[in-house]
């Protein structure tokens, strides 16, 4: 199999729960000096500029010329034109509506926003997936660079506002859990450079609610695949939001597959959003990038409210 570099990451997520919200709010940049077109800018609503933003600043080091995919992915899409567009329509009585809430709402518009902004002419593709959207557009993004492509940009992005916070609270999906937004891009590439981070190696993933003893021996057979035992994981990184029913399977996993593993969570840092394992592939490539330590390998295992499930191995670079 042709290896895959995570040889740039850049991301925009919560630092600290606000205490003007009931869910993690992602810290944005001054998006001045990243989106230096001030008209495009005001017009840009916040899940653009924050995905945007991001992306630019994975690439900021490489010719546009040299990009050969952009790959993102949502769950959700852009909440807050989507909500702008659907009062305008009660408000304005299905008349005179102003189209561009409408256009921006759609869920390619980040990927297509950067592909303009930069001139890249290049394969261009989003993934809404619910909650294993960011996966396959990771999926796809290992092989694009497997069937030829030198660098190729992936990326998610979920926004949440007060509206979907309440309607997601009153259908029971948030439940002892803090709900969250964030951007994480990754440039992935071909050949590593003097900044990888680490590799990527595998992805897995499933659906429908499962045992514990399923979801084991699908780590198992995923691990074999790839000539690795539960024992050789050095990390396991799990998507543990709060709720004790969802997070079961975690703690079982933990004690009876990987006792010896070193056990990390992260949604308590970004909170719950369909694309939250993005910031868990994130994190893991930012600490690797910063260890010292070398053989280092990683197992990411999430599932989205026990139905999107999803393995990713990661490896720090040798």
């Amino acid at each position: 199999m042709q290896p895959v570099y995570i040889n740039h990451i850049a991301s925009i997520h919560a630092d600290t729960p606000s205490g003007e919200h009931s869910y993690l709010s992602a810290n944005e940049p001054d998006y001045k000096s990243i989106i230096t077109n001030a008209t495009l800018r005001r017009r840009m609503s916040r899940i653009i500029k924050m995905g945007v933003a991001c992306g630019l600043e994975c690439i900021n080091t490489l010719p546009s010329r040299k990009v050969d995919a952009i790959i993102t992915a949502t769950g959700l899409g852009c909440l807050a034109d989507t909500e702008k567009f659907l009062n305008t329509i009660i408000e304005n009585e299905e008349q005179l509506l102003n189209p561009t809430p409408f256009i921006q709402s759609t869920f390619n518009t980040i990927g297509a926003q950067i592909a303009l902004l930069c001139q890249i002419h290049a394969y261009n593709m989003t993934y809404v997936h619910r909650g294993l959207s960011f996966e396959s557009a990771l999926l796809d993004s290992m092989m694009r660079i497997r069937e030829g492509d030198e660098n190729v940009l992936a990326g998610a992005i979920d926004e949440i506002t007060p509206n979907s916070y309440i309607i997601q609270q009153r259908l029971g999906l948030l439940r002892d859990i803090q709900a969250g937004e964030g951007a994480q891009f990754f440039l992935l590439g071909k050949e590593p450079t003097e900044s990888t981070r680490a590799e990527l190696i595998g992805i897995s993933t499933f659906i429908r609610t499962h045992s514990t003893q399923e979801i084991a021996g699908r780590i198992h057979s995923f691990l074999q695949s790839h000539q690795l035992t539960t024992g050789q994981i050095d990390w396991f990184v799990t998507g543990k939001n709060g709720n004790k029913n969802e997070d079961t399977v975690y703690d079982d996993l933990e004690s009876n597959l990987f006792p010896e593993a070193k056990h990390i969570t992260f949604k308590d840092e970004c909170g719950e959003y369909p694309t939250a394992s993005s910031f868990a592939v994130w994190k893991v490539a930012k600490a690797f990038g910063e260890s010292q330590s070398s053989g280092q390998t990683a197992l990411i295992y999430n599932h989205y409210h026990s139905v999107n499930h999803s393995l990713i191995l990661i490896r720090k670079r040798q």
